[in-house]
């Protein structure tokens, strides 16, 4: 009997997004999986066009409504812990702003289990591209972020292997349920942003599992059509999440270089590559960084 999925979704805006995302599912060739919308009371009609979509495709699916926009984090949380409570064998955490291709999660399922992977994400185009958005990732030594491997390049087959990762967006994420009971669920206290960096660095980083990037696995991905490419609220809450994952996760020496560094980078680079208002919208989710960091309890 084939293992049964838990497909995650967080709703924010997804309206023009979800007619393909759902079609998509439905001519998967792996079809023992529950779909999980959680709507984070979105304002758009994507609660509605879910529910119209859901009544039209076989696959079964199941809609949790929440009060208020709680973010990706916690919205992730609260479909995973569904997932789990209904004996899902793996939970897949996917953005709605993709399409996928027919057997995408088939062969990142085979492709997990060949690797013996606890985690596993595909090859992930820019949508209507053959260019990379990711190809999985890892951190960057200089500066404390994270990197796409691949990130805007043409597929020319340099990405067709399987290679173990450090690094990758849960933007399409298949995860074994045991790796919650080690590692927990996201920190919350991220709301959008750098709860998936967070998540895996602890996955591998203190319990020892492993990521593996799927070759021959291909989803198409439509970027930030919730939050906005490099919106104001984008650039707040990378900055500001930035720091307070640098205080919880790195070694202190290690945080105090990533946090000066960066900063001197938004002080000097990002004063002529922001508009002002921008530029000061980075310094302040700095400071706010410190904030979440000393008034919060880290998970």
């Amino acid at each position: 009997m084939s293992r049964k999925i838990g497909i995650v979704t967080v709703l924010y805006n997804s309206e023009s997004v979800l007619e393909e995302f759902f079609e998509t599912l439905s001519t998967q060739t792996y079809n023992n999986f529950i779909l999980y919308v959680v709507d984070n009371l979105s304002p758009d009609g994507s609660l509605a066009l879910s529910e119209k979509l859901a009544s039209h495709y076989q696959f079964e699916t199941r809609i949790i409504k929440n009060d208020t926009n709680y973010g990706v984090a916690k919205g992730n949380n609260i479909g995973i812990r569904r997932a789990l409570a209904d004996d899902c064998d793996l939970v897949l955490l996917s953005n709605n702003d993709i399409a996928l291709e027919d057997n995408s999660i088939d062969k990142l399922l085979v492709g997990l289990d060949k690797n013996n992977a606890d985690m596993a994400v595909p090859k992930i185009y820019l949508y209507g591209t053959k260019q990379i958005w990711a190809a999985g990732g890892g951190f960057v030594k200089r500066n404390g972020l994270t990197a796409q491997y691949g990130q805007e390049q043409e597929d020319e087959g340099q990405f067709n292997s399987d290679q173990k990762v450090d690094y990758a967006p849960t933007c399409f994420m298949l995860i074994k349920k045991e790796v919650f009971d080690s590692v927990g669920l996201m920190d919350e206290n991220y709301f959008v942003y750098y709860d998936d960096t967070d998540f895996v660095y602890r996955a591998l980083k203190y319990n020892e599992k492993s990521l593996w990037y799927i070759a021959n696995s291909v989803i198409h991905h439509n970027e930030s059509t919730s939050t906005g490419k490099m919106s104001d609220f984008s650039v707040r809450f990378l900055w500001r999440n930035l720091v307070y994952f640098a205080l919880k996760n790195y070694k202190p020496f290690y945080a105090g270089y990533v946090l000066i560094y960066n900063f001197l980078y938004i002080l000097i680079i990002l004063y002529f590559r922001y508009s002002p208002k921008q530029w000061k919208i980075a310094l302040g989710a700095y400071r706010e960084g410190f904030g979440l960091y000393i008034n919060n309890r880290p998970v």
